[in-house]
């Protein structure tokens, strides 16, 4: 891993438009639409709490589209022209090519929050968190895009081709938006059959009542650390399952 392969790999998602838009001018610009449609029937005193749960809510599309969606369409691409393989010739390995993407996501995924801050802070009525609240809100988010990378080069691994990587993960990409509460439809309001579902995803606990703990009332960690850690074991198992697979078949 050195700043070339590394520059090699920011370009490679920079350059790929619809990860940019997706990851942080589409969020800036969704909850502007609803922040002027969905609050005209809201008291004034409750419009800033309001405003600052959409905020922090919203900010769930970003590692969503800008890591999960954008790694796997961009390494299932690369699999499906066999690129990694002839990197593999040049001495690297499987565990340095997913090191640089992974650095190099994390730039990428810096520069959308940095837009999605620009584009929302300065413009809304937000309440301010506490200092604790603020920082676990930005590490939940970088924490949350690696597990979600994990997951994106497990899938592109295992099924190595653009199409069916690119559905497989467009299909889960909306099925986290829904069960987390982001497509209409309130995490409150879904049936019990899939509420436990939604309670195991870092999108619903992070988005939704993480707004009390952002307040400084009192709040409850478990739910977010027991989804945490649930989809970091969903993550690492496929994608150890996929290295193995793939292994067997080199």
């Amino acid at each position: 891993m050195n700043k070339y392969t590394i520059k090699y790999e920011f370009l490679n998602t920079l350059y790929n438009g619809y990860s940019i838009f997706f990851g942080s001018v589409f969020p800036v610009a969704l909850i502007h639409l609803i922040r002027i449609s969905a609050l005209k029937d809201v008291p004034d005193s409750y419009k800033s709490e309001v405003v600052t749960t959409m905020f922090i809510g919203m900010a769930m599309l970003i590692p969503l589209a800008s890591i999960f969606l954008s790694h796997a369409a961009t390494y299932s691409n690369e699999l499906d022209k066999n690129v990694p393989e002839r990197i593999l010739l040049f001495g690297f390995s499987e565990k340095d090519i997913l090191l640089n993407k992974l650095v190099s996501n994390m730039i990428f995924l810096t520069l959308c929050v940095a837009i999605y801050l620009v584009g929302t802070v300065p413009f809304m009525d937000l309440k301010k968190p506490t200092l604790a609240a603020g920082a676990l809100w930005l590490f939940g988010i970088y924490f949350l895009s690696g597990i979600l990378m994990a997951l994106a080069h497990g899938i592109a691994t295992l099924i190595r081709k653009f199409g069916p990587t690119y559905g497989v993960t467009m299909a889960l990409y909306f099925a986290m938006m829904i069960l987390s509460g982001y497509m209409g439809i309130s995490v409150s309001d879904l049936p019990k059959s899939l509420k436990w579902l939604s309670d195991l995803l870092p999108t619903t606990q992070l988005g939704n009542d993480y707004i009390d703990f952002w307040m400084g009332r009192p709040y409850n960690f478990g739910p977010l650390i027991q989804s945490m850690l649930f989809m970091s074991a969903v993550s690492v198992a496929i994608l150890l399952i996929a290295f193995k697979v793939r292994g067997r078949k080199n």
